[in-house]
């Protein structure tokens, strides 16, 4: 590992730490009711995504850590449309004894990624949704899942990362796109507990950790290795 990559690697596991001191504040899922309780947990099952993603990248294992970035994506979007948009019969489903059966009828409920962004901008405009959420999360499917679904399904962006080599600034990115999940995932959750505190908590860390979050190739190159595009 370069040392412009273990400076930023730890610091961006510094700020994964931090989100979780306030999230994991968080009581007993026991006093929420069901449709608060499935957003927790989808979006535990988030957090975990990017927690693999960066324990991965740490072993070199760049192509399942991208991989892993459009798991955790398809998460926390899940949870955010099961919290303010999903009907209660959805939610329920989520509730039955897991079985083949039950497993395959609530597939076919769940719509796909492109639907649900479309119910959280139309609720956006209701101002049932936070508008720069939904847009963070258009922004980056728009950004990420076409090279995210080639590492998935081992198309060609996986196959010349691993022949030619995997570029050092563009993990790095990738890490800190997995940061930038966590953090919406944070804020989520705030929402979900009704904290402003926590949310005013989790916005000051964005700050405190910038460098840890979303950037564009030029800048990480600037940032972390001093070297300036033209």
């Amino acid at each position: 590992m370069n040392i412009a990559f273990k400076r930023f690697y730890s610091q961006s596991i510094d700020f994964r730490k931090s989100l979780l001191s306030e999230t994991n504040k968080i009581p007993s899922i026991d006093g929420f009711n069901h449709r608060e309780t499935a957003t927790l947990i989808l979006a535990d099952i988030s957090s975990e995504h990017g927690h693999a993603v960066h324990a991965l990248a740490k072993e070199g294992c760049n192509i399942s850590a991208s991989s892993l970035l459009r798991l955790q994506f398809e998460s926390l979007i899940r949870a955010q449309w099961i919290y303010w948009v999903a009907k209660d019969e959805i939610v329920e489903r989520f509730y039955k004894p897991l079985t083949q059966q039950n497993a395959s009828q609530s597939e076919k409920r769940i719509p796909t990624i492109n639907s649900i962004l479309d119910d959280l901008e139309c609720a956006a405009k209701e101002g049932i949704v936070p508008e720069r959420a939904v847009q963070m999360m258009r922004e980056f499917k728009e950004l990420t899942m076409k090279p995210a679904n080639s590492y998935v399904h081992t198309g060609m962006h996986a196959f010349s990362r691993k022949k030619d080599g995997f570029p050092e600034p563009l993990i790095i990115q990738i890490l800190q796109n997995s940061n930038g999940l966590e953090a919406l995932n944070a804020m989520l959750l705030a929402t979900v507990v009704n904290s402003a505190d926590m949310i005013q908590k989790v916005l000051a860390l964005q700050y405190i950790y910038m460098d840890s979050l979303p950037m564009q190739i030029p800048e990480i190159m600037d940032k972390f290795y001093s070297i300036r595009y033209p």
